[in-house]
Order: structure tokens, then sequence, then C-alpha cells
């Protein structure tokens, strides 16, 4: 059973997800819902990465802690990175009537019952057999 599957199952029955990609640490995407092509999971997983390390980053110079999270106000919705113990993280597309403290939490759930697969080991081990 690949990751993905595991992602878009889990998120389908969260009201208001769109979207959303599993990157690790080191920016490699390792997850992607169901609506999403690979070359689109990618561009959305340099921008997860590229929040993730920003926030790092920033809350590092502030002497804050670790990130655990960001929501970004959009438009069109919510733009809601999640991260993961092993510096992972998740980013997901919200719709903008969606309940976001319980997107929330079914994200921090997801993120939990699979954060110690969510490493550049896993997909690496994952592209050899060809599933993410």
């Amino acid at each position: 059973m690949s990751l993905s599957y595991l992602l878009t199952n889990n998120l389908a029955r969260v009201a208001g997800v769109s979207q959303a990609v599993a990157v690790s640490v080191d920016g490699m995407l390792l997850a992607w819902t169901g609506g999403l092509d690979r070359e689109a999971a990618e561009r959305l997983a340099a921008v997860a990465s590229g929040m993730s390390s920003l926030l790092r980053g920033a809350a590092q110079n502030f002497g804050a802690g670790g990130v655990r999270g960001n929501l970004t106000d959009l438009d069109g919705g919510y733009l809601l990175l999640t991260t993961v113990s092993t510096g992972a993280c998740l980013l997901t597309l919200v719709h903008s009537d969606a309940d976001l403290a319980f997107v929330t939490a079914e994200l921090v759930r997801f993120a939990e019952q699979v954060g110690d697969h969510l490493t550049p080991a896993f997909a690496t081990g994952l592209a050899g057999v060809g599933q993410r």
C-alpha cells in the first residue's frame, strides 16, 4: 500500500480538503493526493519545502522553538502547513468554508500515524519499488 493511497483516503473524509502533499525534511516529495498529477505535486512539494525552511529559520532566529504549522490565508481558501517530528511536513489546500480546527486536528492525527515513514530513506525505498 502506498503512502499516497493513505494520504488520499485519510483526507478524503475531511470536509474542505482539496489537495495535499507530504514532503520529507530534505524537500523530497513522498506522497500526494489523487487529484494531483506528479508535476503539480512536485511544484507543491517545492512550496512546502521552502515554506517549512523559511519558518524554521525565522523561529530559530527569534528563539521561538520548533514550527508546528502555518496557516496562509488565500483568496480562494487556505494553505495549511503541518510539520512532523521527523522534520517532514504536509501542505494542504483547504477550502475557505472548511472547519479549520477540524482539518488541523485531522492533519495532526494523520501526521502522528505516518510521521515515522516521512523520511528520505522511506521515499528511496518507495522509488525502488515504483510506489509513492
